[in-house]
């Protein structure tokens, strides 16, 4: 299994994700997606039908959703193992070093302060990997915006909509609404 990293942003502040990548002296060749970027590391490797056989990086930008909900980024060193590409190793151990620079506002160790969790819905508390905040995803966690995972379906978000309604908060836009 890869490496994934999580981390939450604004909208708008998550191209500083894609910027780190771009901005890397290796220069991968960036393939853009609706939902982000693929980062292929030609100098470290061919590519393989399998992913996992390949020197890529994936990122999935933060997007908005049902009005007030804001997904959770990821990025993910697809190599199984890491260690086949070094040098993409070596990238990645700069990658969570310069990620580690941010607060990590959730976490499953056992010594982790949760006073975040309150504001993480749907399957977003069922990861393994700790989720760090960049500046403008932090002060959008301290105002009180929502988080969710990106592959949260319909049913899980409207799930989360009620809830959020049940608590009183403005802007949610479910899908379906229970006639009445």
């Amino acid at each position: 299994m890869g490496t994934t990293y999580r981390f939450l942003a604004t909208v708008e502040e998550a191209s500083a994700v894609l910027d780190w990548f771009r901005v890397l002296p290796e220069q991968p060749v960036e393939r853009s997606r609706a939902d982000g970027s693929l980062f292929y590391f030609r100098e470290f490797g061919s590519l393989d039908p399998d992913a996992k056989k390949s020197p890529v990086v994936n990122v999935f930008l933060p997007v908005q959703k049902r009005g007030i909900l804001t997904t959770i980024g990821e990025v993910h060193f697809l190599a199984t193992p890491l260690s086949a590409f070094p040098g993409l190793n070596k990238i990645n151990k700069r990658f969570r070093e310069w990620l580690e620079d941010n607060p990590r506002v959730y976490s499953h160790h056992p010594d982790f302060a949760h006073e975040w969790d309150y504001f993480f819905e749907g399957s977003a508390k069922n990861w393994d990997s700790d989720i760090r905040a960049l500046p403008a995803g932090m002060a959008a966690l301290q105002r009180g915006s929502y988080f969710v995972a990106g592959d949260d379906n319909d049913t899980v978000l409207d799930r989360v909509c009620r809830t959020l309604e049940l608590r009183g908060v403005e802007g949610v836009q479910r899908l379906t609404k229970r006639s009445t």
